[in-house]
């Protein structure tokens, strides 16, 4: 039996394939993705069902009303209303990152180490074999640094790139 829903949402849902849907919530975005598709995601995959009405107000109550949420425990009381709902997938979640606050963080993190060893730009641009105007650039966050640039970058401060978790 469906859930009979009612009232105002704060997330908006929309799909971007059968696989994944984006949230937008007031203050984060996120990726969700389905374990499996279903012939009945091919049906939902319109501007006004039940279905992403229903992702909205779980979102919205899971995700927004509780500040500072479990994520994992999030996604499990949605996984469970999903399935009482009778859809039988598995979602999961991902935080979008926007590109613009990694450039930044980024590029204050290389300022961070270069000052820390007492290096001028000029001096690190010529180490990295870069051009210093492009290294200001990425310190300040205006220039996306590609990774053979990051490498040389961090192999001149005697620093490696690392993926870590947040």
């Amino acid at each position: 039996m469906k859930s009979k829903i009612s009232g105002k949402s704060v997330a908006e849902v929309s799909f971007v394939n059968p696989f994944k849907v984006k949230v937008t919530l007031p203050d984060n975005t996120y990726m969700v993705g389905f374990s499996t598709n279903h012939n009945y995601m091919q049906n939902a995959m319109t501007d006004d069902n039940h279905f992403l009405r229903l992702l909205s107000f779980l979102f919205s109550f899971n995700m927004y009303a509780n500040p500072r949420p479990d994520y994992n425990t999030a996604v499990r009381n949605i996984n469970s209303d999903l399935y009482r709902d009778g859809y039988e997938m598995m979602l999961y979640l991902i935080p979008e990152q926007n590109a613009d606050t990694e450039r930044l963080r980024i590029g204050a993190r290389i300022r961070e180490l270069r000052r820390k060893q007492n290096i001028d730009a000029k001096t690190l641009a010529l180490r990295a074999g870069i051009d210093a105007s492009n290294l200001s650039r990425i310190e300040q966050g205006h220039y996306s640094v590609g990774l053979d640039i990051l490498a040389k970058i961090a192999n001149a401060l005697n620093a490696q790139i690392n993926i870590v978790e947040k």
